[in-house]
């Protein structure tokens, strides 16, 4: 099974980053070692189809990872949600209390995709004697 990078790219976009050309041998090794990751756990020497989905989602979590503990992910939206809007003078109230951070929302994409998966990788290990 193969990948590609526009694969990934794609996913991150619809996720809220803009793959930059710098971006692209992290993102190829993030991908590389999701699939050692996975023969690894799973005791395999060819990954088949039903991995894809798991291996883009890790590979994603794992490059967002490294890019917000690097100081470079800028992507997430700054505003929180509309908690009260008043059409006479115009007056819209944000829901601060109940809203996660910036960096609390981050985390939240980043710890599912970084465990996409997970319950089909244990169903797939193979016991090695």
């Amino acid at each position: 099974m193969e990948i590609t990078l526009n694969e990934i790219t794609t996913r991150l976009s619809q996720i809220g980053y803009e793959v930059q050309e710098t971006d692209t041998s992290l993102i190829q090794k993030e991908l590389d070692k999701i699939f050692e990751f996975i023969k690894i756990s799973c005791n395999l020497i060819d990954i088949s189809e039903e991995f894809k989905n798991v291996i883009i989602e890790r590979t994603c979590g794992n490059f967002l990872f490294l890019l917000k503990n690097y100081g470079r992910f800028d992507g997430i939206d700054n505003l929180g949600f509309v908690k009260e809007i008043l059409e006479g003078d115009v007056k819209v109230v944000f829901d601060e209390n109940s809203v996660l951070s910036n960096e609390q929302r981050l985390d939240k994409i980043i710890d599912y995709l970084m465990g996409y998966g997970q319950e089909i990788i244990i169903s797939k290990r193979c016991i090695c004697w």
